[in-house]
């Protein structure tokens, strides 16, 4: 019981953490997060695109700008991928069952909505239906994952009392 009640606490504690990171990105103004986007994709093509030190800055800048539409919706999914799991792990602790996954997906799919609802209060930011969407599938996949978990979980406890 003791155990649960840990797990819960620590659970409830980082989805706080995740939700409070989210919160910071989205309070970002539009130039700060283009230079936080831009800083992070520059580091990847560093370390993805052979010889990307030698491209002229005319070209690194063409590069950069064009992986940053995926990177950015690839950001979005796996913010809310990691939230989804958590609240999954989170309900879940009350009892493996459909109902506690549903409750995790509709709980992190309503933050994802004021997530895009705040930021049509921050400068140069505008809230997209279309980033709820992107959101919400990373959503499923966390919440997926997180089942998957629990399938192996309780299979391996049912071999373990055979």
């Amino acid at each position: 019981m003791k155990k649960k009640r840990i797990f819960r606490i620590i659970t409830a504690l980082l989805i706080l953490g995740v939700m409070t990171v989210i919160f910071m990105l989205s309070a970002q103004k539009a130039v700060e997060s283009d230079k936080t986007s831009d800083s992070f994709i520059t580091v990847l093509c560093r370390a993805v695109v052979s010889k990307f030190d030698s491209l002229s800055p005319e070209e690194k800048t063409e590069k950069v700008k064009s992986l940053s539409f995926v990177v950015r919706k690839v950001a979005h999914m796996t913010e809310f991928a990691v939230l989804g799991f958590l609240c999954s792990a989170f309900a879940a602790s009350y009892g493996v069952r459909l109902s506690s996954f549903a409750f995790a997906f509709g709980f992190s799919v309503f933050y994802a909505a004021t997530d895009e609802f705040h930021q049509l209060f921050v400068e140069g930011r505008s809230g997209q239906f279309s980033d709820v969407c992107v959101d919400s599938v990373g959503i499923l996949f966390g919440v997926a994952f997180a089942g998957l978990i629990c399938l192996i979980v309780k299979r391996i406890k049912v071999r373990r009392k055979s």
